[in-house]
């Protein structure tokens, strides 16, 4: 018996070791996510956060970010960004902060900001 399990490893140890091919990255903003926002999110930079620190992203209003994005995420979350529904993070984002902005990201450094309008 002992010469059997001495033989299977021998064998195990002399076989190449393949690794398994790498996965392709994932973009963490495409992931779906559940818009039901805790009650006591109130705002949308609130909000924004909420979504986007557990995917290790930070949300900037400092330079080089727009001046435009601190009132851009201090105004209310929008009834329209309350409804429930599963959807990309960046739709949920681009609901919370308006149409009419722009969410300005950078993947390199893990940063969101918002500038009003287009």
């Amino acid at each position: 018996m002992n010469r059997l399990i001495l033989v299977l490893l021998g064998a195990l140890c002399v076989g190449q070791s393949v690794a398994a091919p790498r996965l392709p990255d994932v973009d963490t903003l495409q992931v779906s996510v559940r818009t039901i926002y805790p009650p006591e999110l109130t705002h949308v930079e609130q909000a924004v956060k909420w979504l986007v620190e557990p995917l290790g992203y930070y949300v900037t209003t400092d330079y080089p970010a727009p001046q435009s994005a601190k009132s851009v995420l201090a105004q209310p979350i929008p009834t329209g960004a309350k409804m429930h529904r599963t959807m990309p993070v960046l739709h949920a984002l681009q609901l919370l902060i308006g149409e009419d902005n722009t969410l300005i990201i950078d993947k390199q450094h893990h940063l969101i900001s918002v500038g009003r309008g287009h």
